[in-house]
């Protein structure tokens, strides 16, 4: 190397990484940051007229402190703002939140209204995930993507899956009953069900979670170690494309992320292989290979990512509400009895082994316990922002809800969402919500209170509504009869608190404070 080179070489590094150069760059960036603060708050803004906390409106510092700083915590905060503000409030530069239940046909439309996601909500979501169907930000990209996957989860495709759901739940209760006199985490538990599940359906096989002896292999630590952390991403998006080395590092990482990391890089796309290998096998892949998408959405890639993201929406947030669901069972002997009586009026088979989907949900309290299980755990529980990109939106709070006289209109292109935690808590809707009141779902007559399913948002709403509800709703019937009439009269809740179901923070699902103890049971001889 010349020695003109090296001259020219350390001249240049002289200059840019001298002090002065540094200082002047960040005196740059700091002026183009509070310019922006104070164009944010300014009348220039198309959100100035929204209320909400001035510092909110300025940066996303205000968010920042609570989800990053204080850990999931925002939903907290939105809740005290719209006590101060009203219906609609602005909790960042760009994005409004709305805790008004009956505009959620508005923010959450059907009929091809054209919603897009936020890309401040998608940050979270790193490597493969990026191109998932629930990762797609745009309206048109999501319903691509979507379409090929609908038909696998329609009901009238849960209705042929149910019998292999039934084997399963049977599994589950088998091992319940003979895991006798030891603590079982019911969270675990029901994560081997609900993880060998979607695998069978997905993957063309189970796991094998439910043969393991023990309950502490299944996809649960694997999910804890994505959303675990969705705040570093979301608020570090650039740290996110740090993800694509994780293969590499996987001895080296925490047990929960390297997991997460091996499920995302290797266990899913070795099943993408083999469906290229075996495209009689008739599993989702080798039907999604054979589709009509176009090439570059069928790439590896990319349909393992679709995998990945079936897996986590078909384990982590049932298994959740099953766990709640078998709280409220325990906790709550009254109700218990209430519904065991339920199944015995309509015929339910007493052993709890010949059970119908189809006909548990006609049984009135049973639907009006699993609605009250999904109204108290959430499922996805923080806001779920939406994108109106071709029309503005119009608020008017209703004649005499607490909400007259508000009026907005909402630009076009302005991302604006509803949280299940708050909507689920809105006391205008559900009187007493802190109260687990399956009683509420049931007409004076004693039929389905169907009128309040439209202010539930567990799966969300709209066009971009779970792609597997219809599973989810079949694992959460056909279990908790079978747990009712199978195993509920040998169990024993070690935690009778409602500590260990209450609110604190969250990371995608609702999580108690840390440090409780997680619903665990103890099963007695028969």
């Amino acid at each position: 190397m010349s020695s003109s080179f090296l001259l020219t070489w350390e001249t240049f590094g002289a200059t840019v990484f001298n002090s002065t150069v540094i200082l002047r760059l960040l005196g740059l960036w700091l002026s183009y940051r509070l310019l922006l603060a104070l164009y944010n708050v300014s009348p220039f803004h198309p959100l100035h007229r929204f209320p909400g906390p001035r510092l909110a409106a300025a940066s996303f510092i205000y968010e920042f402190w609570y989800d990053f700083v204080q850990y999931g915590r925002y939903s907290q905060e939105i809740r005290r703002m719209h006590e101060i503000y009203g219906p609609i409030v602005r909790i960042n530069p760009e994005e409004l939140h709305c805790i008004d239940a009956s505009f959620v046909n508005e923010i959450y439309p059907v009929g091809g209204r054209i919603r897009d996601k936020h890309q401040h909500y998608l940050n979270s979501n790193v490597g493969p995930i990026t191109v998932t169907a629930f990762g797609s930000r745009l309206h048109e990209t999501h319903r691509l993507r979507r379409g090929a996957l609908n038909r696998f989860f329609s009901k009238a495709q849960m209705l042929k899956l149910e019998p292999k759901v039934q084997q399963l739940v049977q599994q589950l209760c088998d091992k319940l009953l003979a895991w006798t006199g030891k603590p079982i985490d019911m969270g675990e538990a029901f994560n081997c069900l609900t993880s060998d599940t979607i695998s069978a359906y997905a993957f063309g096989e189970p796991r094998g979670f439910l043969d393991q002896h023990g309950w502490d292999k299944n996809y649960k630590g694997a999910l804890e170690g994505f959303t675990s952390s969705i705040y570093i991403w979301r608020f570090f998006p650039q740290f996110g494309k740090l993800v694509v080395l994780a293969p590499y590092f996987l001895d080296y990482m925490p047990e929960d992320f390297a997991a997460l990391m091996r499920e995302m890089y290797v266990t899913i796309p070795g099943h993408v292989r083999e469906a290229k290998r075996n495209p009689k096998a008739g599993t989702i892949f080798t039907d999604l290979l054979d589709s009509d998408l176009p090439p570059e959405e069928k790439t590896e890639y990319r349909l393992a990512a679709d995998g990945f993201s079936l897996t986590g929406a078909g384990s982590e947030t049932t298994a959740n509400m099953l766990t709640c669901a078998t709280f409220f069972l325990l906790s709550r002997p009254d109700k218990r009895a209430r519904l065991s009586e339920a199944l015995e009026r309509a015929g339910v088979d007493p052993a709890g082994r010949d059970l119908s989907w189809s006909s548990l949900e006609q049984i009135p309290y049973l639907y009006g316990f699993v609605q009250e299980t999904l109204r108290m755990c959430h499922g996805l529980s923080p806001r779920l922002a939406r994108v109106a990109r071709t029309e503005d939106l119009v608020y008017r709070g209703d004649n005499g809800s607490k909400y007259e006289g508000f009026e907005y209109v909402i630009p076009r292109g302005t991302p604006i969402g509803m949280s299940g935690f708050l909507t689920h808590r809105d006391a205008d809707v559900f009187p007493d919500p802190e109260e687990f009141w399956p009683e509420r779902w049931i007409t004076a007559e004693g039929e389905k209170n169907t009128a309040l399913d439209k202010y539930l948002l567990s799966f969300s709403k709209g066009s971009r509504i779970c792609l597997g509800m219809s599973l989810a709703m079949c694992e959460l019937y056909l279990t908790i009869a079978a747990v009712v009439l199978r195993v509920a009269p040998q169990m024993t809740l070690l935690n009778n608190n409602d500590d260990a179901i209450t609110w604190d923070y969250e990371v995608m699902i609702p999580k108690p404070k840390k440090g409780t103890e997680p619903i665990s049971v103890v099963i007695s001889p028969n």
